[in-house]
């Protein structure tokens, strides 16, 4: 039964060892263009470089979730890595505004298929909804690699 976690958790680590460039800080400014950039398309860099450190943040806590052992970590460690999530989600669908929007919808779609089965989970229930909670975080981890892909298209 916990076969399909470390399966997930290699995917995860494959995607974010291609993805780690992401997280980089656009405040080195001795890389950039001359200062005839036209405003255009300075406001788009800077919408960009907000999503991008929103998205760096998300898929950090992403990668938390993804981590958690559900038994071990129980109702308490998944709702507060959930709520991790949520938080960073929430930021990034405000910073990249209609960027990444068919992904972002995506998942927040799965984030809240697995927040419906935690909100079901009651006493000893945990055990019982394991496949559900499998299955859920399979999803999360499919609408986050679609998200992802598109992150490292624009972000580097």
């Amino acid at each position: 039964m916990r076969a399909p976690i470390p399966a997930r958790l290699l995917l995860l680590a494959m995607v974010c060892l291609v993805a780690a460039a992401c997280g980089g800080s656009g405040d080195d400014t001795s890389g950039t263009a001359p200062a005839t950039t036209t405003t255009a398309a300075s406001g788009t860099t800077a919408v960009a470089s907000q999503a991008c450190a929103d998205a760096a943040a998300l898929k950090t806590s992403v990668a938390e979730l993804d981590q958690l052992d559900p038994p071990a970590a129980g109702k308490a460690g998944i709702q507060a890595a959930l709520d991790k999530v949520s938080t960073n989600l929430a930021a990034l669908k405000t910073s990249a505004k209609s960027q990444w929007s068919s992904q972002i919808t995506e998942l927040d779609s799965a984030v809240e298929a697995l927040k419906a089965t935690i909100d079901g989970i009651n006493g000893d229930s945990l055990l019982s909804a394991l496949p559900t909670i499998i299955s859920d975080l399979k999803g999360i981890d499919t609408a986050w690699t679609a998200l992802q892909q598109q992150i490292d298209q624009d972000c580097g």
